[in-house]
This record gives structure tokens, C-alpha cells and sequence, in this order.
């Protein structure tokens, strides 16, 4: 496996935000958002990739057994060729693992390809027309969560929010228990008591929670490995 970092830290969003994980972030990814904060894990000409090639023995070896969480992430963790055997091994070992993906790899083919189990969750981001990405979005991902699953919007424009009332009004119907709905600011980019206001008021969004990267609050925005 090409693994750009394996630390320690607090999970600094979704339904973990706070709680000490170990997070394993993959090298790659298929998409190229116009936010992205992890351009270190991508390859690209601008900046190099540095990864180390691990096993998955020696990977799950890093993980810390007092807590036994996990967060995968990169990148896109899916693309990695070994990220079934990974989590699959994880989950064996009793490691509640959160997969971090971005809506444009097919998770329900992947869920074919790993145990059945409530320690296994996604936060899935659908992107939005700031990203760049908007066009990517497998749809077949957001109709085949389940309650413990993630959908995170990160919204950096107007025309952002009047995606996500769209994507909500299609994806309402389809669940009789609706995934958690997380919703965010593009660092820096849009107002964040504005999006407070809009998730108030849109009753689309009224089981919605509002979330801030609080690990860019604890740490500089720019620091790896936190």
C-alpha cells in the first residue's frame, strides 16, 4: 500500500469530531477539488507525492489497540487496490474504521468486497459546484447509506447551498432513517454564521448539524500529521 502518513490525532469533523483515532491516509486520488487541503497525498507535477510502500500487516501494526478507531483517508482511500483486505482486517480485529471518500468511487461495489459490520461507517462528501467536481458524483452512493453512514456537504458559494436543498429534496424520500447529514464551510471561502442561518431555516436541513474543521482550529491550517 502507498501510505503518505499513519498518526495519532482527534478526528476533527463528522460523528467522531473529538475523539483520539489513528489515521492511515493513502496516496492518490481521482479527482482534483478546487478547496483540496491534502495536495500532498495526490500526484501531481506540482507536488511531488511522498509515500512509503507498507503491507497490510505492517499497517494494521500501526494501529494504536487503545483505541481501536479508525479513520482512511487520503486522497481517496478506495482506489487503493489493497483497501478491501485493509478494512476487512481492521474490522476482524475489532477497530471501528471510518472511511473518508468522495463521492466519486462506488462504495456499493466496494461494500461487496468487506465484512458486514457496524464498526465500518462512511463519511461520503458530495461535492459541490465550488469543488470543481460537482459533475463526478456517483448518484447510486447517496441512495444506498445507512444510518450510521455520513453525507458531508462543504459549501464555499451560493450556488453551493442551492445544490444541497437540490441533492436533500432528491434523497429525502428515498430513507425511511435518513444518514447523518453534516454540514460545512470551504475554509475561509464562505461565511460560516451565513450557513449557520441558511441550516436554521432550511427545514431540509433541520436534523443537520453544522461543523467547523476543528483540527485547523487546534493546529496551523497547514500541519500534517494533526
Amino acid at each position: 500500500m502507498k501510505i503518505v502518513e499513519i498518526f495519532d490525532s482527534i478526528d476533527g469533523e463528522g460523528i467522531r469530531t473529538g475523539q483520539p483515532a489513528t489515521f492511515i491516509r493513502l496516496a492518490g486520488c481521482n479527482l482534483r477539488c478546487s478547496y483540496c487541503d491534502t495536495a500532498y497525498a495526490l500526484f501531481s507535477e506540482d507536488e511531488p507525492c511522498v509515500y512509503e510502500e507498507m503491507t497490510v500487516d505492517e499497517v494494521v501494526n500501526k494501529v494504536n489497540p487503545n483505541y481501536k478507531r479508525v479513520t482512511l483517508t487520503g486522497g481517496e482511500p478506495l482506489i487503493s487496490t489493497e483497501a478491501a483486505e485493509l478494512v476487512t482486517r481492521l474490522i476482524e480485529n475489532g477497530v471501528e474504521v471510518n472511511i473518508e471518500t468522495n463521492g466519486a468511487v462506488d462504495i456499493v461495489e466496494f461494500l461487496k468486497s468487506v465484512p458486514d459490520s457496524d464498526r465500518l461507517f462512511f463519511t461520503i462528501d458530495y461535492k459541490l459546484p465550488s469543488s470543481g467536481v460537482c459533475d463526478k458524483m456517483i448518484w447510486r452512493n447517496f441512495e444506498n447509506l445507512r444510518p450510521r453512514d455520513v453525507i458531508k456537504f462543504v459549501v464555499g458559494s451560493d450556488e453551493d447551498v442551492s445544490e444541497m436543498k437540490s441533492v436533500m429534496n432528491r434523497i429525502t424520500p428515498v430513507y425511511e432513517t435518513m444518514p447523518h447529514i453534516f454540514v460545512g464551510a470551504v475554509y475561509g471561502a464562505f461565511d460560516v454564521q451565513k450557513l449557520v442561518n441558511i441550516i436554521l431555516s432550511e427545514p431540509l436541513l433541520k436534523d443537520a448539524r453544522f461543523q467547523v474543521q476543528l483540527h485547523k482550529m487546534i493546529w496551523d491550517p497547514n500541519e500534517r500529521g494533526v
